[in-house]
């Protein structure tokens, strides 16, 4: 497979920089691949850009919706080739690793689902071309050649259904043009060493068959270096088979085909595939944040300490012949996955005033993980094995009416049905034998169905009235087994159900031509499941029908209201005020007590703040500014927590005491901020663009973006906490009038910041909870990147 991905990106790179003759023979009409004009000459009014944040097209400015939108232009000049990227342009949005094949996790404005679960649907959800995706592990996948991002904050249920309610981030992919077009670019990173190149070739075949293909391939050399202490005799330390992390390949290509077989029939066709391979396995990027005991527990000394030094090491490779399957004996670990996302779109013009639109996808993700879990030099917990396998395929049928009368329309079916399967196991290392927990591996089947509909009524010219609903229907099965052995029947449930009915009122009015107030009224809903985390083997000694692994449907209901507007054509804002409340709140957080993950619902949880958002091109020729601030006041309202590893009664883990033991079980979080809930975050940036001389412009950019402290753990230990932050970023680009080539320099956190969204208690450290002679544990986390300094080059033809 390798070896074909690799033909396959290469031959697709060379073919495209062979073909700059085919695409300047070209006779079309259309303009001429890079045409533009020079920067002296630019519009000095801000960019319009169209949304389909409620499946039509509407212009940003115009739509009830509190939603933030990157054209291209943005996109190319950012390099915002990830949903991790977008963080630093989107205050309140958040992302983290995972040690699970999760994908990791996001959260905006405080909402998200956490890591733990790889068969839950997201609070957050990803749409890629109209598919909405059932994991976030989509986000691994370099998203290349973007025509337009959009951030929706907030429920999102009438439109995007379930996976929704703390927001959408909706992905539209390039599409072929009418003219012929190409590009052949490289980048390189100088801080990791991290190189790729990339191409795209584009244009007509007929007169009613676009194509357009994009590919690249990067060598990953690794950001973080992997450091280990002296042996002095112990077995356990194990030097890394590797000096860096993450080290190996990516592979990414995408073909879109546009066929237009008669005037009323559009058909968008998208093939994407992606391929990586990573020598260390998703644990790698942990690293000993803070060690309140004065050094690491259970380990050598080293620092604790956020920074690109991660001490791991490699471990006992019998580790990998005491577990079935295990794809390695290199126990530092890898992961190597394959994805696959195929969209068909299909528009059917049946009048000029209806529309008929098909959405069809089918994703599909395939994942060998293993990796060394301990967080230290000294190997004490390796998971040698941890596959993940989704098919997920998505139909939904639209019906939209545009007619010129005061009423419209929008009428629409949704179908899904999903598949995953997954399995994790665990050796440990802590006495005279290594411990094999058992393999445990889980099924899960669901299907979903829904209705939903919308009118959209303007009595009057300035007024616009709409009003929504969606039923969904939803029911999921599992089977669990436990060394190779059918648990199924030791589950209380192994098959759920769930019903919904999301309405969405709204109401819009225009003050003048320039200037519009909203008011929405919105109920969502992110049905309920089963936990698939690790259970240290707790579901093989269960009795039968007593082991409970299911949480609750989650359900939100709140209000949002604003103004969106512009001056003078050179200034755009918006400010979007918000409250929403939360039941059944579904939460994640991993117990290194009896290590395991697990998924809560939290009883009850409120979030209200205000957001703004401005445009501004100044004066000043080739001058324009853009901020962004948000308030987020985000709360548990009822919220009884399993306590943190080390907290003690006078700490607060005094709630649900232990008639046998009298140990307190529980820490009561009501009233306390929610995790990755900052109250403030912020960006502001400039771009300044020039003629230099004749033949070169110069774009220049600058921006920063800061972030209040917040928790970075369910159960808020004092040390799972990230502090305020700001993070410089700079950047110029040279490039010629027409646009057809540039040369960049991007530099990002420039105050060389290592931050982080996630942390937890390293397992094994520590001691009880609920008790006076409780001990604090050491704290871990997936740090993210500190500076970088990317070099771009791209020529277009």
């Amino acid at each position: 497979m390798k070896l074909r991905a690799q033909l396959l990106v290469f031959s697709c790179i060379t073919s495209m920089a062979a073909l700059p003759a085919w695409a300047q023979s070209s006779d079309s009409s259309g303009p001429q691949a890079g045409a533009g004009r020079p920067v002296a000459e630019a519009d000095s009014t801000v960019e319009a850009i169209v949304v389909t944040a409620r499946k039509r097209d509407e212009r940003l400015q115009d739509v009830p919706v509190a939603v933030t939108a990157f054209g291209r232009d943005d996109i190319q000049r950012y390099k915002l080739n990830s949903v991790d990227e977008l963080t630093r342009l989107t205050p309140g949005l958040q992302t983290a690793e995972s040690a699970v094949s999760s994908g990791g996790s996001i959260s905006l404005r405080g909402i998200g689902s956490g890591s733990t679960n790889y068969l839950g649907d997201q609070a957050v959800s990803i749409n890629v071309d109209g598919m909405q995706v059932g994991t976030l592990n989509i986000r691994k996948t370099a998203q290349i050649d973007m025509a337009q991002i959009e951030v929706l904050r907030g429920p999102q249920a009438l439109f995007f259904g379930k996976n929704s309610p703390g927001g959408v981030i909706s992905f539209k992919t390039a599409d072929p043009k009418a003219y012929r077009e190409g590009e052949v670019s490289a980048g390189f990173e100088a801080v990791s060493g991290d190189a790729y190149v990339q191409g795209i070739i584009s244009g007509p075949v007929s007169d009613t068959l676009l194509v357009r293909l994009a590919a690249r391939y990067t060598r990953l050399d690794g950001y973080f270096n992997l450091k280990s202490v002296p042996a002095n005799g112990d077995p356990l330390i194990v030097p890394a088979s590797v000096d860096e992390y993450p080290v190996g390949d990516e592979y990414f290509s995408r073909l879109t085909v546009i066929a237009e077989p008669t005037n009323n029939l559009k058909i968008n066709a998208k093939l994407t595939y992606y391929e990586s391979e990573v020598k260390g396995g998703s644990a790698t990027i942990g690293q000993r944040v803070a060690c309140p005991q004065g050094a690491p527990q259970l380990q050598p000394l080293h620092p604790c300490v956020a920074d690109r030094d991660i001490y791991v090491g490699g471990g006992l490779a019998v580790a990998s012949t005491l577990v079935p399957g295990s794809p390695t004996s290199d126990q530092l670990g890898l992961r190597h996955n394959k994805q696959f996302l195929g969209t068909v779109q299909a528009d059917y013009q049946i009048s000029p005033e209806l529309k008929a639109t098909s959405v069809t996808g089918y994703y599909w993700f395939d994942e060998i993980n293993a990796h060394n879990a301990t967080v230290g030099p000294r190997a004490i917990l390796l998971v040698p094995y941890l596959p993940f396998e989704m098919r997920q395929f998505t139909q939904e049928l639209r019906l939209i009416s545009s007619f010129e009368s005061k009423l419209n329309f929008t009428a629409g079916l949704f179908y899904e049905a999903r598949e995953a399967s997954g399995a994790q196991d665990a050796v440990f290392f802590i006495g005279p034998a290594p411990i094999v927990v058992g393999t445990e591996r889980t099924r899960q089947d669901q299907t979903a169905y829904s209705a939903f509909g919308q009118l959209i009524w303007k009595p009057v010219d300035n007024l616009e009235l709409s009003g929504g609903l969606r039923y969904s229907f939803e029911e999921k099965s599992i089977d669990f087994f436990y060394r190779n052995a059918d648990v199924t029947d030791r589950l209380k449930r192994d098959n759920i159900s769930f019903r919904n009915l999301s309405p969405e009122l709204t109401a819009s009015y225009r003050l003048s031509p320039d200037l519009m107030a909203f008011a929405s009224y919105k109920r969502g809903f992110k049905s309920g499941g089963f936990d698939a985390g690790f259970t240290n083997g707790a579901v093989g000694r269960a009795a039968p029908r007593s082991f409970s692994n299911t949480f609750n449907e989650e359900k939100v209901d709140g209000l949002e209201g604003g103004l969106k507007g512009s001056i003078g054509g050179r200034i755009s804002f918006s400010a979007t005020a918000y409250r929403y409340e939360y039941k059944d709140l579904q939460v994640g957080a991993y117990d290194p007590v009896s290590i395991s993950f697990k998924v809560l619902n939290a009883a009850a949880a409120r979030i209200q703040g205000l957001e703004l958002e401005g445009n501004w091109r100044t004066p000043i020729r080739g001058l324009s500014a853009r901020a962004t601030a948000a308030y987020n006041d985000a709360v548990f309202k009822k919220f009884l927590s399993g306590c943190y590893v080390g907290q003690t009664p006078a700490l607060g883990c005094n709630r649900t005491q232990n008639p046998a033991n009298g140990v307190f079980q529980e820490q009561d979080l009501s009233g306390r901020r929610m995790n990755n809930a900052p109250e403030i975050t912020a960006y502001g940036g400039l771009l300044y663009n020039f003629p230099f001389s004749d033949d070169i412009d110069v774009d220049l950019t600058l921006d920063l973006e800061y972030s209040d402290s917040f928790s970075t753990n369910l159960r808020q230990s004092p040390y799972d906490k990230q502090g305020a932050y700001t993070k410089v970023n700079m950047g110029i680009r040279l490039t010629n009038p027409e646009r057809n080539w540039d040369l960049s320099l991007l530099a990002r956190n420039l105050t060389n910041e290592y931050t982080y969204s996630s942390s937890g208690t390293v397992t094994f450290t520590g001691s009880g909870s609920g008790v006076p002679s409780a001990r604090l544990g050491d704290t871990s986390a997936p740090v993210n990147r500190g500076r970088e300094v990317m070099l771009g080059l791209a020529y277009r033809f």
